[in-house]
């Protein structure tokens, strides 16, 4: 009796030293598969980033990363200003995180689908700012679902 409780846990041991060892190791989201977006976790934005000429808007390409369609979009956009070493300075916030953005194209923004998404600036603000780089932050609870999802994509 003693002899097999001593087998049973043996290759209880073993069995989880080798799941153990299969496992990632490392965080357990995937790395970015392309350089061109910056993932956030649910949704990923493009590095290239389209201001208007008046600077009352930003239009950024935004890639669904969830299961389920966005409706509505609530980020935060800072602006990056950046010494003669290329090092940030200070962060600016140019937006109403309150007013949500506007899709402009690739309604309705599907899962795994890329669409443009435009958002308001505060004018007073990026009239004074000249240079630097604009980021975009988002929390998960910022983005919003419609309640009924939109019908399938049409095959081609």
């Amino acid at each position: 009796m003693k002899i097999s409780a001593k087998i049973i846990f043996f290759y209880f041991f073993l069995a989880i030293g080798f799941t153990l060892s299969n496992a990632k190791n490392g965080f357990s989201q995937m790395l970015p598969e392309d350089k061109e977006f910056s993932n956030l976790g649910p949704i990923s934005y493009s590095n290239d980033y389209q201001l208007s000429p008046g600077s009352d808007h930003i239009t950024y390409r935004i890639k669904n990363q969830t299961a389920l369609a966005i409706d509505k979009v609530y980020v935060w956009i800072y602006h990056a200003a950046e010494d003669e070493e290329g090092n940030t300075t200070s962060l600016t916030l140019v937006n109403n995180p309150h007013r949500g953005g506007v899709i402009t194209l690739g309604k309705p923004h599907r899962p795994g689908d890329i669409a443009e998404w435009r958002f308001p600036l505060i004018k007073t603000l990026t009239s004074k700012i000249e240079g630097g780089k604009y980021t975009l932050r988002v929390s998960s609870k910022g983005i919003f679902y419609p309640k009924v999802e939109p019908p399938a994509k049409p095959e081609e």
